[in-house]
């Protein structure tokens, strides 16, 4: 598997870990507007940019 395929893989984990994690965070009770779940937010959506601009230009991809 090539380096690209890994980071594109590690990416999609991270992602899926962020958003897994903000879920339960609403789910248990937590405020849209706290702190803890606006960073979460954030850090989900700086994720999926670099997501995207890594399958959006492959060659480079190990910039990010």
């Amino acid at each position: 598997m090539t380096d690209y395929n890994l980071e594109l893989k590690a990416q999609l984990v991270t992602i899926e870990d962020l958003r897994e994690a903000l879920i339960h965070s609403v789910r248990q009770g937590r405020s849209t507007q706290d702190p803890f779940v606006l960073k979460l937010s954030q850090d989900l959506d700086e994720e999926l940019n670099k997501y995207y601009r890594m399958i959006n230009n492959p060659k480079k991809a190990s910039n990010f």
